[in-house]
C-alpha cells in the first residue's frame, strides 16, 4: 500500500531518533513518540537490556533502506494505522526494521517498533 510521502517522512524522522537512543543508550529520547498505552511493561531497564542484546547479537547499526509501507491492524483506538518497513545494515548482520504508527489526537505516534534478527 503506498502511503503519503508525509507519512514516510515522520516514519523516518522517529526511527531516526530511535536508533540514536538506542545508540546512545537514552530511554526518555527513545520513547518520546510513543503512545504510552503501548509502553506498559517496558520500563527504562528493559528497554537498556533490549539494546544490549541488539549490540550482542547484531553489532552497532550503520544503514537502512526504506522497503515500503503496509496497513496497519485497524482498531477503533489506532485510527489510520500504519507500518513501515526497512531493511537495515548492522555491523554482525541485516535486519527488518517495522515501524507502526497511528494518529492520536491528530498526531502520528508510535504503537510498534520491532528489529527482526
Amino acid at each position: 500500500m503506498n502511503h503519503d510521502a508525509d507519512e514516510i517522512e515522520t516514519a523516518e524522522t522517529f526511527l531516526t531518533e530511535m536508533l540514536e537512543a538506542d545508540r546512545v543508550g537514552h530511554y526518555s529520547s527513545f520513547i518520546q513518540h510513543f503512545d504510552p498505552a503501548e509502553l506498559e511493561g517496558f520500563d527504562e531497564k528493559a528497554f537498556l537490556d533490549d539494546v544490549a542484546l541488539m549490540r550482542d547479537e547484531l553489532g552497532a547499526y550503520q544503514s537502512r533502506h526504506f522497503l515500503g509501507s503496509l496497513q496497519g491492524f485497524q482498531h477503533e483506538d489506532r485510527p489510520q494505522s500504519r507500518r513501515f518497513v526497512w531493511r537495515a545494515v548492522y555491523e554482525k548482520n541485516e535486519a527488518l526494521i517495522i515501524l507502526g504508527m497511528h494518529r492520536k489526537d491528530g498526531e502520528w505516534v508510535v504503537n510498534e517498533s520491532v528489529v527482526s534478527k
